[in-house]
């Protein structure tokens, strides 16, 4: 793989990364506004979901802020 294949390969997958994170954010929200309307069993089920969700959306900003690092590693000159 040329560099210019790894670069855009890595630039692709940190975009990837950054929608996938949007989307996982996007399903949390509707849930933990809906949470408020149903019973106590039903909004604490909500309430799991939207942990849940929050903490795959906070590994994904790690795995991104991980991949950042190594490009800028890897393609970014020394200043």
């Amino acid at each position: 793989m040329s560099t210019s294949d790894m670069r855009k390969a890595m630039l692709a997958n940190m975009e990837a990364l950054a929608d996938d994170i949007l989307v996982i954010e996007a399903m949390a929200i509707e849930p933990a506004e809906a949470g408020a309307e149903l019973s106590d069993r039903g909004a604490e089920e909500l309430r799991a979901m939207v942990r849940r969700k929050q903490v795959q959306a906070l590994e994904r900003r790690s795995q991104l802020a991980a991949l950042r690092v190594e490009y800028d590693a890897l393609f970014r000159p020394a200043q």
